[in-house]
């Protein structure tokens, strides 16, 4: 491979707790012009007598850095903790050097030694990293597709605070193990209900197992029925208006979906377990129609979505820009609700509508048309099957209208 440099960065894994690098590894460290990497991890080479940059951010800055040293003729070695390409620094500075200038010595990572320790198969972890991040989405995702997760923790994201917000969301089905300080003297594997590590204290090198206790996947992604939500009578985005509703929302991975007049909530908990790694909101202004839809949460362990009680518009002031909102309720005799909503809309985001109300409808489409959206329509009446004097008749739903759009780019 032809590098731009006169000699490529070289990204070495050492052994995560020992940091002990291979023979080959030694030799290429005692041979470097430069160190760099983690003050920790620079600190374990105290024999290095050649110039030692620190891992500073923001990373473009630090690839600049690196670069420099490069382009002047340096051997540079990065060093990193276990495998660099595992929610290492090699993913992150690779887009800067560019690959054709990275060369990249893995060891083992932290996941795959602590699989070890419980005998578990490392691939069949859903790994999550939480460090430098505020985001539990991708974990709670995980764990709603029932999924054992191995978690990259931080000083923030410590087993205890993981502990706390799992038990906060009502997770129940799930035990915890956190290992600490691997491959050292000091190696600690302890295991428990989360409860155990509310006041529970450990080195800050650390990774946290969450291991389920049902294996069961049958839970259907799609189509629950109406009368397994608990719900006021009569009160619930039905079935097939449902259905067709969510499919319209077009979701993918990683997305900020707010569900507004979001009623029992049936409509982001299906949705939930399409959009992994999203993050869904209900709101709700009445409150005991919030105490359905968290029984409902739980009850359907939907726990990538969020209560939002409030009266909106400024029950939206708080909670993310979305990239798909749902409208099942609250457009109301004004139209300041669907008028906030379409502001916050992320440029590319989509809009969907239910409305049975014709001063709805047209509120609707009146905002569409000034906002300049294209927009579509349909109109779903359903009916489903009745006993009726020993026999079966159809019983027809209200029609609902369903309008959406697409907000353009640059808006």
């Amino acid at each position: 491979m032809k590098h731009d440099m006169k000699y490529p960065l070289q990204i070495i894994g050492l052994h995560p707790g020992s940091l002990t690098p291979t023979k080959d590894a030694a030799a290429t460290i005692s041979n470097a012009d430069v160190l760099s990497g983690g003050k920790r991890l620079l600190e374990s080479f105290p024999e290095f007598k050649g110039p030692k940059v620190p891992f500073a951010s923001p990373v473009k800055e630090y690839a600049k850095t690196l670069k420099q040293l490069l382009l002047e003729g340096k051997k540079v070695i990065l060093l990193a903790d276990g495998d660099p390409l595992l929610f290492g620094i090699a993913a992150s500075l690779i887009p800067f050097l560019g690959k054709e200038n990275v060369v990249i010595s893995p060891a083992v990572s932290a996941i795959q030694i602590g699989s070890a320790r419980l005998a578990h198969s490392w691939k069949d972890f859903e790994i999550i990293s939480l460090h430098g991040r505020d985001d539990y989405s991708p974990l709670f995702g995980a764990m709603q597709r029932n999924r054992d997760c191995a978690v990259y923790t931080d000083a923030t994201n410590t087993p205890q605070a993981i502990a706390q917000r799992l038990i906060e969301k009502g997770v129940d089905n799930y035990s915890m193990t956190v290992l600490a300080q691997l491959e050292t003297q000091d190696e600690q594997v302890i295991q428990g209900e989360p409860e155990a590590f509310l006041n529970f204290t450990c080195p800050d090198l650390n990774i946290v197992i969450l291991t389920s206790k049902n294996k069961d996947r049958s839970t259907p992604l799609f189509g629950r029925d109406d009368d397994s939500f608990t719900r006021e009578k009569g009160l619930i985005t039905k079935l097939p208006v449902r259905s067709a509703g969510i499919a319209l929302l077009g979701l993918s991975e990683g997305q900020t979906v707010w569900d507004l007049g979001a009623g029992c909530g049936s409509v982001a908990i299906e949705a939930s377990f399409i959009g992994a790694g999203s993050r869904f909101f209900a709101v709700e202004k009445k409150a005991e129609r919030i105490a359905m839809i968290k029984e409902n949460i739980r009850n359907f362990r939907a726990w990538t979505v969020e209560p939002v009680c409030g009266e909106m518009p400024q029950a939206l002031t708080e909670l993310p820009d979305p990239d798909r909102i749902f409208m099942g309720g609250g457009i109301g005799r004004g139209d300041s609700v669907i008028r906030e909503a379409a502001e916050r809309l992320k440029p590319g985001g989509r809009l969907v509508v239910h409305a049975i109300l014709m001063g709805s409808i047209q509120r609707t489409r009146d905002l569409f048309e000034e906002l300049g959206w294209n927009w579509h329509s349909m109109q779903i009446q359903a009916s489903t099957s009745d006993k009726l004097a020993g026999d079966i008749r159809y019983k027809a739903h209200n029609p609902v209208t369903i309008l959406w759009a697409d907000k353009p780019e640059g808006q």
